[in-house]
């Protein structure tokens, strides 16, 4: 299979004998390189995608239903060790964070945009408050990018 590009297994890395990863391949560091995801829409993702998986973007197209034959595909190529490690690494990083989504989302994403049309409505624009809401949306963004790999690697 190694030579077979929709095949997952050109992707994994083999832990060095004093990496602390177990047999089930949990104990990598969260933010490497060894964790990727792609991110379809909110709710689909295809974890450690391959070239052959992603070689559509930028130069063609596929509908969502095309998009969940491939992945599906894809994702019954993983070892269950990868998609244990990318669960609990995304996990890790999302239980270090500051804040959790939800108060993103329900709390302090509305109070920087309350202070900031507070702003605007004096004819005034407050770069440091815009920057700081671009600031927030991006982290969740990325909270959320996290929490479908989790999703995802648990329903797999």
């Amino acid at each position: 299979k190694a030579e077979d590009p929709n095949h997952a297994f050109g992707r994994y890395v083999g832990p060095d004998e004093n990496s602390g990863v177990d047999a089930e391949g949990r104990g990598f560091e969260p933010n490497s390189h060894h964790y990727e995801i792609l991110v379809i829409s909110p709710t689909l993702a295809a974890l450690h995608p391959t070239k052959a998986l992603v070689h559509v973007l930028g130069n063609g197209r596929r509908t969502i239903d095309e998009w969940k034959v491939e992945i599906n595909n894809h994702h019954a190529t993983l070892r269950k060790s990868h998609v244990n490690t990318m669960h609990d690494s995304a996990l890790a990083v999302l239980s270090e964070l500051p804040t959790t989504i939800k108060e993103d989302e329900n709390t302090i994403l509305p109070n920087e945009r309350r202070l900031f049309e507070k702003v605007k409505k004096k004819g005034r624009v407050d770069q440091s408050k815009a920057d700081t809401i671009q600031a927030i949306e991006y982290r969740l963004a990325f909270k959320k990018a996290l929490k479908l790999a989790v999703d995802v690697a648990r329903s797999g």
